[in-house]
C-alpha cells in the first residue's frame, strides 16, 4: 500500500490502492476527511497520496507532498482500464457519471470530453429525500426505494387513458409526483418516485446524446450507483423504447481514484499490472 489513488467528490471520497497485482477500494464520506486520514497514517503513513476530484486541494493542504491530476483525465484513465478489464467490446459510447450530480462525456478510441452535465444526482437524492422522509441517510433511503411503489405517488400515462389506446406506452410518467396530495402514498412510495424522477431525467439526456453523436451504448458509472439497484432498475426501463443498451461497470464509482493512481505511478515510471 505505498500507493494510494484518492478522488475526493463533493458527497464521497473513494480510494483505492493496490495490493498482490489487485485493485482495492475504501469509501470516506467527505465531510470526515480527518478520519480518512487517520485511517492513512495508520495503516501506511509513508504511502504517496495521487488525488484528484472538487476536494483534491483540500487534502494537499494536508499533505502537500502529494499530487493533485485533472479530474476528468483521471476519470477517462480509470474508466479505460476498468472496461479493458472487464471485456467489455466498447468503443464509442455516452459515459453518464452520476456522482453529487451527473456528468456526460462522449467516449471514443481518440477522444474523450464532457459534452453536458446535470444536478440530477445524488445529492439530489440525499436532500430531496431527506425532505420528503425525514432521513438523509443514503442506504436508508436506497432501502426504501427499493420497497416503494411509485405508481402511489406518479401520474402514470394509463391513468389518465384509464384503458384506452394511447399515443405512448402505458407504463411511462405522465406527472411526477401528481399524486403525492391524495395522502395515500408512503415514505417508501416517495422514495422510489423520487428515484424515477432521477432516473427518467438522466436515460432522457443519456439517449439525446447517445442520439446526437450516433451512439447506442450508455455508460454509467457514479457513487449513486453503489448497492442501489432501484436506480439501476429504473435507468434500464427504457433501453428497448429508446433503443439503446445500458451497461453498469464494477467499480465504476472507482474510476476517478483508480485514474489518478494510474496517472500517478505513471509519473514516476512505475509499471502497472494490476487486473
Amino acid at each position: 500500500m505505498r500507493y494510494l489513488g484518492i478522488d475526493a467528490g463533493g458527497t464521497l471520497t473513494k480510494l483505492v490502492y493496490e495490493e498482490h497485482g489487485r485493485y482495492h477500494y475504501k469509501v470516506f464520506d467527505s465531510k470526515e476527511l480527518p478520519q480518512m486520514m487517520n485511517w492513512i497514517r495508520l495503516t501506511s503513513p509513508d504511502s504517496k497520496l495521487f488525488l484528484t476530484g472538487g476536494k483534491a486541494e483540500k487534502i494537499k493542504m494536508l499533505v502537500p507532498e502529494s499530487a493533485v491530476f485533472p479530474e476528468f483525465k483521471s476519470i477517462e484513465e480509470g474508466i479505460r482500464k476498468l472496461v479493458h478489464t472487464q471485456n467489455e467490446k466498447l468503443d464509442r459510447y455516452i459515459l453518464v457519471n452520476i456522482g453529487t450530480g451527473t456528468s456526460f462525456f462522449k467516449v471514443a478510441p481518440n477522444e474523450f470530453s464532457r459534452v453536458t452535465g446535470s444536478g440530477m444526482g445524488g445529492g439530489m437524492f440525499i436532500g430531496l429525500g431527506a425532505l420528503l422522509t425525514g432521513t438523509d441517510d443514503f442506504h436508508e433511503l436506497v432501502e426504501m426505494s427499493e420497497n416503494g411503489n411509485r405508481e402511489a405517488v406518479d401520474l402514470m400515462v394509463k391513468d389518465v387513458y384509464e384503458g384506452d389506446d394511447s399515443p405512448v406506452p402505458d407504463y411511462l410518467t405522465a406527472a411526477n409526483f401528481a399524486k403525492l396530495g391524495s395522502g395515500a402514498a408512503s415514505t417508501k412510495d416517495v422514495t422510489r418516485s423520487l428515484t424515477n424522477l432521477i432516473a427518467e431525467t438522466v436515460i432522457l439526456l443519456s439517449h439525446q446524446l447517445a442520439v446526437s453523436h450516433r451512439c447506442q451504448k450508455l455508460v454509467f458509472i457514479g457513487s449513486t450507483l453503489i448497492a442501489n439497484s432501484p436506480l439501476k432498475e429504473d435507468l434500464k426501463q427504457f433501453e428497448t423504447l429508446l433503443g439503446c443498451k445500458c451497461i453498469f461497470i464494477e467499480n465504476g464509482s472507482f474510476s476517478g481514484s483508480i485514474g489518478a493512481l494510474r496517472l500517478g505511478l505513471k509519473s514516476l515510471g512505475i509499471s502497472q499490472n494490476s487486473h
